[in-house]
């Protein structure tokens, strides 16, 4: 059912090796990408894990971000319930957010 819209969303986006949409239990409900579809089931359950063990925060997150080379896996929740894990190429990721952390750091270690 999302299929469509979840590979128009690969072949639109640079850099995106794939993604996984995820219920709260980490079955996979739909994906789409280069990598083995075994391994996306497989990423989709172990990460739902992590999400869900943050969950006990007053505010859930809205995205986490996971470097595992090569890879970046992006975990953004859309409910309660359901969240979408994008699989990043991280030399691609890394290129868009290098500066802006590099940066970041060098603020906070000035003021310290």
């Amino acid at each position: 059912m999302y299929r469509d819209a979840l590979q128009n969303f690969i072949s639109l986006s640079s850099g995106v090796e794939g993604v996984i949409f995820v219920d709260s239990e980490g079955e996979a409900i739909d994906l789409v990408g280069s990598v083995a579809e075994y391994d996306l089931k497989v990423i989709g359950a172990h990460f739902s894990i992590l999400f869900n063990a943050i969950n006990g925060f007053d505010e859930q997150p809205h995205a986490v971000f996971v470097s595992m080379k090569p890879y970046v896996l992006g975990m953004y929740r859309l409910t309660k319930e359901y969240f979408l894990l994008v699989l990043y190429i991280s030399s691609y990721h890394a290129v868009i957010n290098k500066l802006r952390v590099q940066e970041l750091m060098s603020f906070i270690k000035g003021s310290l």
